[in-house]
């Protein structure tokens, strides 16, 4: 009696979830400084110059901080459903927008905002982190072995390497499934109707990754390279804005 007398409201703005996403952050702000100081230790024993540690300073605090602007999006993009402070503290350790939002879809199809349950967001929030948990510690504890035995031999054969055929493939049917995911919106016959928006957000999204993909590997245009996902996700949602903006939904 006492869970069903939460609100969904109270559940997402709890102060609990604000303090672990507060620990989160603070826990990987001082892990983050820690390697940091000790790589500087290390490039002092090593007898670097200083402009080589100050130019490796600088790229390293540009490639950290401008990628994680996509991150800053995917946590205001999940506010309006979860609240901040979930998505704050899955997008802040291991994760992705496309997951995350593929594990909401997931768990409770197509809940909105308005119609959400305590229920709803309990499951949400378990897919989202006990769901996810499993690959990171099979990595931390059986990797090195599953690597000898199965990836080797699966990506060497006659003296060659299929490594690089193998996660190609795997990576074009990730990108084909989310293809399938916004093509089949037009024909939906959910509540919430069908929509063209999100195949045409997923269109310019890969048009600006090609853009830049070919600016980077043509025109060695090479400090693009670690910008490139960030920027065409920030494109492709401006373009559903400028789509909602035309009364386009």
């Amino acid at each position: 009696m006492m869970f069903n007398a939460i609100t969904i409201t109270e559940v997402r703005g709890a102060w609990w979830l604000y303090g672990i996403g507060a620990f989160v952050t603070i826990f990987i702000i001082c892990g983050s400084l820690f390697f940091a100081y000790k790589a500087y230790k290390h490039s002092k024993e090593l007898g670097m110059e200083k402009e080589s540690i100050k130019k490796a300073v600088i790229s390293s605090v540009s490639f950290s901080i401008l990628p994680s602007i996509g991150i800053f999006i995917g946590v205001i993009t999940m506010s309006g459903l979860l609240g901040i402070a979930l998505p704050w503290i899955r997008l802040s350790v291991l994760g992705a927008l496309h997951y995350e939002l593929l594990a909401v879809d997931t768990a409770v199809g197509d809940v909105t905002a308005a119609t959400m349950t305590v229920e709803n967001f309990v499951t949400i929030a378990f897919t989202m982190t006990i769901a996810i948990v499993w690959g990171s510690l099979f990595t931390l504890f059986f990797f090195k072995k599953y690597q000898a035995k199965v990836v080797d031999k699966a990506t060497k054969k006659e003296g060659r390497s299929f490594g690089p055929l193998l996660f190609q493939s795997v990576f074009i049917g990730l990108i084909a499934a989310y293809f399938g995911e916004a093509f089949s919106r037009i024909v939906n016959n959910s509540e919430n109707g069908s929509t063209y928006v999100p195949l045409v957000v997923f269109v310019v999204s890969f048009l600006s990754m090609m853009g830049f993909d070919f600016l980077v590997n043509k025109k060695s245009v090479k400090w693009l390279e670690n910008f490139q996902l960030t920027l065409s996700m920030l494109i492709g949602m401006t373009s559903a804005v400028l789509l909602g903006l035309g009364g386009i939904y």
